[in-house]
């Protein structure tokens, strides 16, 4: 991982879990994430295990759901996957990409997608802090224009607070 050129290899295994349900024998579930490097190799999948190796991007425009992360008490991985649901209990999870924003996370869930996450390990942690302080800017706070329709006398209760 290097911070100036702000991509990590990582590798994801997401599992197949037995549960205790009639219609549903197992689900899948992320069970790790782990920064690599270039080039290491693949562990093979197997029926019960589905792996991928992906690189991570950190983006300056994304930076606000990196800071929200990397201050969260337990930093995270974000990763979306699909299942081909035509596929039924054949499906098997496709990774499709790992990242460390919170906000797009949020973005993807928002859309009813999956994603799952994991705590980071600490050099990631501090390789995403790095970023997030060498490139988050906070927002200067917007004047808030007063309700020209309200007499100034009334202005004083109006508000998030005062309604």
């Amino acid at each position: 991982m290097t911070l100036a050129r702000a991509i990590c290899n990582v590798q994801v295994c997401v599992s197949k879990i037995a549960q205790a349900h009639p219609w549903v024998p197992f689900r899948w579930q992320l069970c790790q994430v782990f920064s690599v490097a270039p080039g290491t190799p693949l562990p093979t999948s197997t029926d019960e295990h589905e792996w991928a190796q992906t690189e991570v991007t950190l983006f300056e425009d994304e930076v606000d759901g990196y800071y929200l992360n990397c201050t969260a008490p337990h930093p995270a991985w974000f990763v979306h996957y699909r299942l081909d649901e035509e596929l039924g209990q054949d499906a098997r999870p496709d990774i499709r990409f790992v990242t460390l924003s919170y906000n797009e996370a949020g973005r993807i869930l928002d859309a009813g997608e999956t994603v799952e996450n994991l705590p980071t390990d600490d050099a990631t942690a501090r390789w995403l802090a790095d970023f997030a302080q060498q490139h988050f800017k906070s927002e200067p706070r917007k004047r808030r224009r007063p309700a020209s329709f309200v007499t100034p006398a009334d202005r004083i209760n109006t508000g998030p607070s005062g309604e």
